[in-house]
C-alpha cells in the first residue's frame, strides 16, 4: 500500500509538473490550449484468454483462464528533441502463466497491480526522461522504465500484445536471465549510433532502492542494421552483468552474474521476415537454473494471401537447464507457437494462438497444448 501511495504521488507530481512547464511557456503565452500540442496520449488494452490441453497431471486439471492489461501514456514535449514520459498501467490474471509450470511463460503480458486487500490499482510503471543529441546520433534516456525492453529487441519476436504470447519468443529476459521482480525499475540509457548501420547500446537499472551505483543490472549491445536490396535487417550483439549477489554452487562464494545473447531478424521479402534469439548465462550459479535458451521463426505479412492487416507468427524454441542443479526430467522443455492476428480496423486486432510445450519439467503428463485468444485495442 506504502508503494501505491508513493506512485500515485509521483504520477501526481509529474502530472502538475508538465502542465506547469506547459502553461509557463511563452508559446502558450500567445495562444490559448497550445499546451495540447506538446502533449500526446496514448491508451492501450490487453485482454488474453488461455485454455489448456493435456495438462491433467496431479491436482493440476485442464482449464480456462484470463488476464488483462490496461496502460495510459503520456508524452509532453519539453523541448524539440526533449520529452517527459509517463505511463499509468494496472493489470489482472496471467491467463495460463500458473497452470502448467512452464519455464517459458505462455502469457508474458501479465501484469497484475492488485493490492494485499483484493483491489486492482493503477501503478505509474514507467516516468522518465528521454531526449536526442547531435541529430539522433545520440539518445540518453533516465527515470524509472521498462529497462529490458530496450535492448535484445526484434522485429519479428518482441511484442506480446500483436506477436508472440510466449516469453521464449519475446526476450531472453525472464526466461535466461532474471528480471526486476517488479520489472520497472530506475534505469540509465545510452543509445550512440554515429552511422545508421551501427548502433551502441548501454544500460544501467537497480532493481531495489538502495544505493542505486551498487550491484545493478548492466547490459552493453553492439547493433549492425545493414539493408540487402531493400531488405532490413538487425543484428545485435550484447553482454549483460548482474552484480546483486549470486552464489556459486560448487565454492560457495558470492559473485556476479554474467551472460551473452545475441537477437537477429532479417526481412526476406517484403512480407517474411525470419528472426533467431540465442542467450547463455554462468553455470556455476545456485540461482541459475535456466543457464540458457535459443529459438527462431518467421512472420509472414498478410498481402500474401489479400489481408494486408493481418499477420501469422510460427516459432520455434527450447530451454537448457543446469543438469547440476535440476536432477530430474531436466532435458529442457521447448515450445512451439503459432499466431495469426487478424487487423479488425486501425485500433483493434484479435489474434487466435497455440502453444505446443513438450518435455516439461515433470514425470509424467509433460506435453501440453495452450489454445489462446488475445484482444488487443489502442489508441
Amino acid at each position: 500500500m506504502e508503494e501505491l501511495v508513493s506512485y500515485r504521488y509521483v504520477a501526481k507530481t509529474l502530472i502538475a509538473a508538465l502542465a506547469a512547464m506547459f502553461l509557463a511557456s511563452p508559446a502558450y503565452a500567445h495562444q490559448d490550449m497550445e499546451w495540447m500540442d506538446y502533449v500526446s496520449v496514448s491508451f492501450g488494452l490487453t485482454g488474453v484468454a488461455q485454455a489448456t490441453s493435456g495438462n491433467n497431471y496431479g491436482e493440476v486439471k485442464d482449464q480456462t483462464d484470463y488476464a488483462y492489461s490496461a496502460d495510459v501514456g503520456f508524452v509532453g514535449q519539453i523541448a524539440e528533441g526533449h520529452t517527459l514520459n509517463l505511463v499509468l498501467e494496472a493489470g489482472e490474471g496471467d491467463a495460463a502463466g500458473d497452470n502448467i509450470g512452464s519455464r517459458a511463460i505462455p502469457n508474458y503480458d501479465a501484469f497484475i497491480s492488485r493490492t494485499p486487500d483484493g483491489e486492482t490499482r493503477m501503478n505509474v510503471s514507467q516516468a522518465y526522461y528521454e531526449g536526442t543529441f547531435f541529430d539522433g546520433a545520440l539518445l540518453f534516456a533516465a527515470g524509472k522504465m521498462d529497462h529490458h525492453s530496450i535492448t535484445d529487441t526484434n522485429e519479428y519476436a518482441n511484442d506480446e500484445t500483436s506477436q508472440f504470447l510466449n516469453g521464449l519468443f519475446v526476450r531472453s529476459t525472464g526466461i535466461v536471465f532474471s528480471e526486476s521482480p517488479y520489472y520497472y525499475g530506475p534505469t540509465l540509457a545510452l543509445t550512440v549510433a554515429p552511422v545508421d548501420v551501427v548502433s551502441l547500446t548501454y544500460t544501467y537499472a537497480k532493481h531495489d532502492g538502495d544505493d542505486f551505483f551498487s550491484k545493478g543490472f548492466q547490459v552493453a549491445e553492439l547493433a549492425l542494421h545493414p539493408v540487402f536490396g531493400e531488405m532490413a535487417g538487425n543484428y545485435r550483439a550484447g553482454y549483460l552483468h548482474q552484480d546483486n549477489g549470486f552464489t556459486d554452487y560448487k565454492t560457495g562464494s558470492q559473485k556476479a552474474n554474467t551472460g551473452f545473447f545475441v537477437s537477429l531478424d532479417q526481412a526476406i521479402t517484403g512480407d517474411v521476415g525470419l528472426f533467431f534469439r540465442y542467450a547463455r548465462q554462468d553455470d556455476t550459479l545456485t540461482e541459475n537454473e535456466v543457464i540458457g535458451a535459443i529459438s527462431g521463426g518467421a512472420q509472414f505479412g498478410g498481402a500474401l494471401w489479400g489481408r494486408e492487416t493481418d499477420t501469422v507468427g510460427l516459432a520455434y524454441g527450447k530451454v537448457e537447464l543446469n543438469k547440476d542443479l535440476v536432477t530430474e526430467n531436466n532435458d529442457g522443455e521447448s515450445v512451439f507457437e503459432a499466431y495469426y492476428n487478424v487487423g479488425i480496423n486501425d485500433h483493434l486486432a484479435l489474434s487466435a494462438d497455440v502453444q505446443v510445450f513438450s518435455n516439461l519439467e515433470r514425470p509424467d503428463t509433460r506435453n501440453v497444448t495452450v489454445y489462446g485468444l488475445r484482444l488487443q485495442a489502442g489508441f
